[in-house]
C-alpha cells in the first residue's frame, strides 16, 4: 500500500540538511516554533503538512523565505 506524503523524500531530506547546516537539531528548531519535536518530525517526515504559519516560522528561524525552502524543489 503506498502511504500518502505531503512531503517526498527529497523534501524530507533538503528539510533535514538544512537544519543541520543551520547548526541545529529537529529538537531546538521545535522548541523555537513552539511545538513537540514529535510533531516537528511528522511535519519535517511528510506524516503530516506544515501551516502556512508554521513554514513562515520555520523559514525565519533558518533566516529564508518560505517560498525559498517550501516551494523550489
Amino acid at each position: 500500500m503506498k502511504e500518502d506524503r505531503f512531503l517526498n523524500e527529497k523534501e524530507t531530506n533538503f528539510l533535514k540538511s538544512l537544519i543541520m547546516k543551520n547548526g541545529m537539531g529537529i529538537e531546538s528548531v521545535a522548541k523555537r516554533m513552539n511545538m513537540s519535536r514529535a510533531t516537528l518530525s511528522s511535519r519535517i517526515n511528510g506524516k503530516t503538512d506544515f501551516s502556512r504559519k508554521e513554514m513562515e516560522t520555520f523559514a525565519g528561524i533558518m533566516k529564508s523565505k518560505p517560498e525559498e525552502i517550501f516551494f523550489s524543489q
